[in-house]
């Protein structure tokens, strides 16, 4: 460029002045041209922070914290419950959560396919309430935008010292899952379209964090002096006290889930997962069976449960049905109560 300028002033010194328009013509272009263009960060950061499911995120996110801040007391049952509450009627999180919602721990860190892990199928409302409440949460969402998913990222502490039946089960019944929840640093969203298809404990732990131990008896559920526990696994905790469906929908599990345990249903379909499903099915305890309120039925019709030709009594398979269908209503009923979206889709 230097030379360029030298070039044109002893050209100005000599040229004629058409010479001089044409060639001032000439140099207005190669400078324009020449001028590094610097690039247009702002415009590429802002159109990223307005896409629909990054604002979507942000909201989501900051709305979860507010519901959950964390508190110095990790046993406190008031800011449990508060919490529990606010979860539950978050609107933006309620309409954007998928049905079933996944949920589990990461198998590595910055895998972000929600395939690779182990996840568990929930119904939206149980899972906000009685599981996304175990955890109390600090500071601001951060967002990453991977390919067309959108992660959400909470930094997080888990209420490690709330009575063991405040729990929806013992986590404990495995050292590994149990320290995932006390120890991971975050919880991860995963947003696509729009949709919060699951979420899992971030593989990014702090060993440093103050543990809990509890030793698991071997029992899913039992019975002390508050009454049957897992308490957050009955109905008369999960739905509001207003709910007019509580009784209908507990008749109708006791019996379904009677019925299950006559033809080994719930061997394959209980937490300790033995027959390695992934995503894991619940149905050996009342809020987690609701996400599989109308697939069983599905499969009980078409007989491809229990495996691997159903039940073979065409009475029997019928009783059951019907048990699977009245299960299928009641649950409709009381979710609707609360406002949940009612969907009848295949898992």
């Amino acid at each position: 460029m230097p030379n360029l300028r030298k070039f044109y002033s002893r050209y100005l010194r000599r040229a004629a002045p058409t010479h001089f328009v044409l060639l001032g013509i000439v140099l207005a272009i190669a400078l324009f041209i020449y001028t590094p263009q610097a690039p247009n960060v702002d415009n590429s950061v802002s159109a990223v922070e307005t896409s629909p499911d990054i604002e979507l995120a942000k909201k989501v996110g900051k709305e979860i914290i507010a519901a959950c801040p964390i508190v110095t007391d990790a046993k406190n049952l008031a800011a449990f419950n508060s919490c529990a509450q606010k979860l539950s009627q978050l609107k933006t999180l309620r309409d954007t959560m998928n049905a079933p919602f996944l949920w589990g721990a990461q198998s590595k860190v910055g895998n972000y396919n929600i395939k690779d892990s182990q996840t568990t199928a929930f119904d939206p409302f149980v899972w906000r309430r009685i599981y996304l409440a175990t955890f109390m949460f600090k500071g601001e969402p951060q967002i990453e935008q991977v390919n067309n998913l959108v992660v959400i990222h909470l930094p997080t502490q888990f209420r490690n010292q709330l009575d063991i039946g405040d729990y929806p089960y013992p986590f404990w019944h495995s050292s590994k899952k149990w320290n995932s929840y006390q120890q991971s640093t975050e919880l991860l969203l995963f947003l696509e379209q729009g949709k919060l298809k699951g979420a899992l404990r971030s593989a990014v732990v702090d060993p440093q964090r103050p543990k809990v131990n509890h030793a698991w008896d071997g029992k899913w559920v039992w019975t002390d002096t508050h009454g049957k526990q897992p308490s957050v696994t009955l109905y008369t905790r999960l739905f509001s006290p207003s709910n007019p469906h509580i009784a209908k929908v507990d008749a109708a599990y006791c019996a379904f889930e009677d019925k299950l345990r006559q033809n080994a249903c719930v061997v394959c379909h209980s937490p300790d997962n033995a027959s390695k499903q992934n995503p894991l099915l619940i149905l050996s305890s009342p809020n987690q069976a609701l996400s599989l309120r109308h697939e069983t039925v599905r499969q009980i019709k078409e007989k491809r449960m229990p495996p691997p030709a159903g039940i073979f009594d065409d009475q029997e398979r019928q009783q059951l049905i019907e048990l699977a269908q009245t299960f299928a209503v009641s649950g409709d009923q009381a979710l609707a109560y609360e406002g949940e979206k009612i969907t009848s889709g295949k898992n």
